[in-house]
């Protein structure tokens, strides 16, 4: 079942760019406030594929209701408004700041770069597939270094934890023949 999600420019950007959008259209159903759309332009591929799917109904348009969020740019406000009204919702960003006061106000959220360690954890990727998508964002320069370290020392977390799950696995295995 499909976790209902709003999101900012930025992560459908990256999402777009680094091939991953197709993960997160099969994991989320994508609602986006008009000022989010407002800063996806058909002169781009990301934009143009946003509208696209939007015209088609696979993006759902939802406005605020309320104003809440100070600072940061008219998307990023607009969708973590749309994130505090809506808290069973993840809020799926990639710009730093927003991404913490978000995480600060409690707010469910997911960064591309964390989406890749998810997929790994899951087992729906290898740890080359997440290594190389991880690469990938490094090489847009379009992602903070910081999200990408988090993202790094999370990998390693759960491949070490998957090493270990998979060490004690085989002792059991070889205990019982």
């Amino acid at each position: 079942m499909k976790q209902d999600a709003t999101l900012d420019s930025s992560f459908w950007i990256n999402a777009h760019r680094s091939g991953l959008l197709p993960q997160v259209l099969e994991r989320f159903r994508l609602h986006y406030a008009p000022e989010v759309a407002a800063e996806l332009s058909l002169d781009f591929a990301s934009g143009r594929e946003f509208w696209r799917l939007a015209g088609e109904g696979i993006l759902t348009e939802a406005i605020p209701q309320a104003d809440e969020v100070r600072g940061f740019g008219s998307g990023e406000r607009a969708a973590m408004n749309l994130a505090l009204e809506h808290r069973d919702w993840v809020l799926l960003i990639d710009d730093r700041r927003p991404l913490a006061e978000a995480q600060r106000m409690g707010l469910k959220t997911l960064c591309t770069p964390v989406l890749v360690v998810d997929l790994f954890e899951k087992g729906l990727w290898r740890l080359q597939d997440a290594v190389r998508q991880l690469a990938r964002l490094t090489a847009m320069q379009t992602v903070s270094p910081a999200l990408l370290q988090v993202a790094l020392a999370q990998l390693a977390v759960v491949r070490r934890r998957k090493e270990e799950s998979h060490g004690h696995e085989e002792a059991d295995h070889l205990s019982e023949a």
